[in-house]
This record gives C-alpha cells, sequence and structure tokens, in this order.
C-alpha cells in the first residue's frame, strides 16, 4: 500500500473514530444528566446518531462501487461493515431513554473494532 493509500484508509479510521467519540460522549452525559436536560441531549443524540449512520453507508457504497484499490477496500470494508451492522438494528425513531444504554453499548463496540483496524493498520505500515 502506498502512503495515498495508506493516509486515505487512516483518514476514514479516524473520521470514524471521532464521530463514533462524539456519540460515545453524548450517550454518556445523557445517562449522567439531569430529567431536563435529557430531552435536549436526546435530539442531540439522534441528531448524531442518524449522522454517523448515514455516513457509515455512504462510505460503504463508495468502497464497493466505486474504489479499484482493492488493498483500501480490504482494510476498510470489513471494520465499516461491522459497525454499520451495530447499529442497523437501531432506527432514529428507537432512541428513547429506555435504549440509550444499549445504543452506547453497541456504539462502544462499532468504535472498538475501528479502532482495532486503525491499529492493525499502523502496526502494518510500520512492519
Amino acid at each position: 500500500m502506498n502512503s495515498y493509500d495508506f493516509n486515505k484508509a487512516v483518514s476514514v479510521l479516524d473520521f470514524f473514530q471521532q464521530e463514533l467519540n462524539v456519540l460515545i460522549s453524548l450517550l454518556t452525559k445523557y445517562e449522567e444528566s439531569q430529567f431536563g436536560e435529557k430531552s435536549l441531549l436526546q435530539a442531540e443524540i439522534k441528531q448524531q446518531f442518524k449522522y454517523v449512520k448515514d455516513e457509515l453507508k455512504k462510505q460503504i457504497k463508495v468502497l464497493i462501487e466505486f474504489d479499484a484499490n482493492a488493498l483500501v477496500v480490504e482494510y476498510l470494508l470489513p471494520p465499516l461493515c461491522v459497525a454499520s451492522t451495530h447499529f442497523q438494528d437501531i432506527g432514529i425513531n428507537r432512541i428513547n431513554p429506555n435504549s440509550i444504554h444499549k445504543v452506547r453499548q453497541l456504539a462502544v463496540k462499532a468504535n472498538g473494532f475501528i479502532n482495532k483496524y486503525h491499529s492493525q493498520l499502523a502496526n502494518d505500515q510500520l512492519g
């Protein structure tokens, strides 16, 4: 993998790590906040969740349909598909006080998987 492909893969994984960290932060803040603040945070959580879910779908579609570089697809497709699969079961309208814990749990799992691939990619480049 040349440096351009490496940087492309790393930047995509960095982007999703950052966005998932924002989502996890909002979910954690929701669990720690008082009742009045929760309704405002719930709207932010839904917006961020939808954004991450939509961006995952777009990136997967681009990788499958348009990216001809097999190495980039090989590194990016597995973690993005797993993250997308975690979020697939939860609809935006189903995010409510009873499901916040599950959404947070799935976001942490997805972020962990992306982080694992990010670390593996960095180690492969160094090695």
